[in-house]
């Protein structure tokens, strides 16, 4: 095992109704909140106003920022810092997933500082303290909720980034199930897609760590038995539960203990689909990985055979069966929840060959374990049509 160090301050409230104490909860961070929200879900539902409403109760003022984008923009993250500054907030609240609460970390600590967020995401500048920040979750994705990282893009220059620092662990995240009966369920899938890829980029980092493998794995199966429930049935509480929860578990840093680190080469190229063609985060992963599996699979072909057997139920065969059962299998599970397998499902065809390997050349698409060079962007790329 590598060594670790481990500390996740996150306050996680989670059940029924329980978004209902938003104002008791913020309440401790101050008086003047700046809420951000998405494109306007939460107003149609209702849920804006149900905070806003607790707020009031509290005394706590509020200004809001509203248009967050699926792919967040850090152009809207330093208007919404100029607003937070000028109503002199004292805490941030996202009410969304995970691009609204990734806008909200970059606020947090943007505020700050006199420059654009951007510079943190281009390792120009780390934060020396953030605003806090407590969120209501929506979507069951990204695990952003309970962790240190945040992700933006930049679309003109053709980048995505993410950062990551202590300063930017939320305070409080809200997770009622029942707030995410409305999501559709193309998103709801691409959701489970990112939670699967946020546990198999772990699971193909470094060290030995049998505790975070076993971990991984349940993660895995649960997602699989507990995804098509929750397309076929999207107001079944128990389904929608244990998919939010095993997202949250995904990524707060619980898997990696042990690991060292994660590879998180896929996601690198998954953000130049992101950026270049808005494709829906969740939905290029579940395109990306399973390239990505079969192009690096002779590295790692005991690691993939242990997925097929714990996940699902390979007995049958060698190694090689076994790790290739499972790369097909779960090909065939991300088109029995209805999310991309191949880039022409998310309208994108052999023309943009040359500017997708270009994107992925400008920033650098690598991974932590396992390397990436062009040849091997292009051999991956072939893979996903």
């Amino acid at each position: 095992m590598e060594n670790f160090s481990y500390h996740n301050p996150t306050k996680i409230i989670f059940g029924k109704n329980e978004v209902d104490r938003i104002g008791s909860e913020a309440a401790l961070f101050g008086k003047k909140a700046i809420v951000l929200i998405g494109k306007g879900s939460a107003k149609k539902s209702g849920l804006y106003a149900r905070v806003i409403s607790s707020l009031n109760m509290y005394s706590i003022k509020s200004v809001t920022y509203e248009g967050i984008k699926s792919n967040p923009l850090f152009e809207d993250a330093d208007e919404a810092v100029q607003m937070a500054k000028e109503f002199g907030a004292d805490m941030v609240i996202a009410i969304g997933g995970g691009s609204v609460i990734d806008t909200a970390k970059a606020v947090a600590m943007g505020y700050y500082v006199e420059h654009s967020v951007w510079d943190f995401y281009m390792q120009k500048e780390k934060p020396e303290k953030a605003l806090p920040l407590i969120n209501i979750l929506t979507l069951a994705a990204t695990g952003t909720e309970m962790n240190s990282s945040t992700v933006l893009q930049d679309n003109a220059a053709g980048m995505k980034k993410g950062f990551s620092s202590p300063h930017i662990f939320p305070k409080l995240s809200i997770l009622d199930p029942i707030l995410t009966y409305s999501v559709p369920a193309n998103y709801t899938a691409y959701g489970i897609a990112d939670l699967i890829a946020h546990c198999l980029e772990v699971y193909f980092g470094k060290g030995n760590a049998p505790l975070s493998d076993y971990y991984i794995a349940s993660i895995l199966k649960l997602a699989t038995v507990y995804g098509p429930k929750v397309i076929e049935h999207p107001d079944d509480y128990d389904a929608r539960a244990n998919i939010m929860w095993l997202a949250t578990n995904a990524l707060n840093g619980s898997l990696v203990n042990g690991k060292g680190n994660g590879d998180w080469g896929s996601h690198l190229y998954e953000h130049s689909l992101s950026v270049l063609f808005d494709v829906a985060h969740g939905a290029g992963l579940s395109i990306v990985f399973p390239a990505w599996m079969k192009h690096f699979a002779p590295k790692f072909e005991a690691k993939l055979a242990f997925l097929g057997k714990m996940v699902f139920d390979v007995d049958e065969g060698d190694d090689a069966h076994k790790a290739s059962e499972f790369i097909k299998r779960l090909e065939e599970f991300y088109q029995q929840i209805q999310t991309p397998i191949r880039l022409s499902e998310v309208n994108i065809d052999k023309a943009d060959t040359q500017k997708i390997l270009q994107n992925l050349a400008l920033n650098k698409a690598s991974g932590r374990v396992y390397a990436m060079n062009e040849q091997d962007h292009a051999m991956i790329l072939e893979k996903m049509w």
